[in-house]
């Protein structure tokens, strides 16, 4: 600590209240020392901080599953960057998912919770809440504007055959009306949140009478799998099909597909903002960042 405060130019105590997350110190010294820290690869000694002040510098970040792999990223990332452990805990079906809160494994072992859409019961919320730590829910709410957007983008470009791919069993009929766009059940699909679940979604859309004229992902796996898919079936994207993602993933990036970012990334590193300036007792300033639509090269105009 003492070659990072004198590195820093800083007191020692600095360095300390800084990496901890304690108040007294300003968000750009804050910074700046998390910096050298990180480039001197300084590690806070978890015992001896737990010892100290009475903090066990662990998180615990629960989920119903892994699909949102964007979102847990975003947290797991900051939350490292903070100086924090994760302890993750996939809730997983109901029987599994009753017995975790019966149990409560995480109870003493952590100084915050994140629960990362899950949706709550008010028991589950309520037994959270006896752990008398902060709690912090992050839900679903922007894939329906990330939706809204994506279907706009694809009405403007003249497309009212959309198939829609979820991960999660969610339904969003009513958000394709509302955008003037064609609900049909057989173009509603649900696929495992991977690349090779996407190629099986067009496995299915190429046995139907006729193909839609865009799809929408949830995932952005499953936009790459469906990408990939089409133009090994030697259809064109976008002349034939367009293709836009509901997540932001590095994968969109990479091959150029139409995405609505800030959803999810942005939206875990948002959440553990919020939980640290509990943790130091004060108060959470704005909210996460708007979602945006990137358009790449995968969304076209109808032709």
């Amino acid at each position: 600590m003492s070659d990072v405060a004198r590195a820093a130019g800083v007191s020692a105590a600095t360095v300390s209240r800084a990496l901890r997350g304690e108040p007294g110190v300003s968000e750009a010294t804050r910074r700046y020392v998390t910096e050298v820290a990180k480039r001197m690869r300084y590690a806070i000694a978890r015992d001896a901080s737990s010892l100290a002040g009475g903090r066990r510098y662990a998180i615990a970040v629960l989920a119903g599953d892994v699909r949102r792999g964007d979102l847990l990223a975003g947290a797991e990332g900051a939350l490292r960057q903070a100086g924090y452990d994760v302890l993750l805990y996939v809730l997983g079906e109901p029987p599994a998912r009753a017995r975790f809160f019966e149990e409560l494994p995480l109870a003493r072992r952590v100084d915050g919770v994140l629960a990362l859409s899950v949706d709550l019961t008010p028991a589950e919320g309520a037994a959270l809440r006896g752990l008398d730590v902060p709690v912090v829910e992050v839900g679903d709410d922007d894939l329906r504007e990330a939706l809204r957007l994506a279907v706009g983008h694809l009405v403007e470009l003249g497309h009212r055959d959309v198939a829609l791919v979820v991960t999660g069993d969610e339904s969003h009929d009513e958000e394709l009306a509302a955008g003037g766009l064609r609900v049909r059940p057989e173009w509603t699909l649900w696929s495992s949140p991977t690349v090779a679940g996407g190629e099986q979604v067009v496995d299915v859309l190429l046995d139907a009478e006729r193909l839609p004229t865009a799809v929408i992902s949830s995932s952005g796996e499953v936009a790459l799998g469906v990408f990939l898919r089409l133009r090994r079936d030697g259809r064109a994207v976008p002349g034939d099909v367009s293709i836009v993602s509901l997540d932001g993933a590095e994968l969109t990036r990479a091959v150029g597909i139409t995405a609505v970012e800030g959803a999810w990334r942005e939206r875990g590193e948002h959440a553990v903002d919020v939980l640290l300036s509990r943790l130091r007792g004060e108060d959470a300033a704005g909210g996460p960042p708007p979602v945006r639509l990137v358009v790449r090269d995968s969304s076209g105009r109808r032709v």
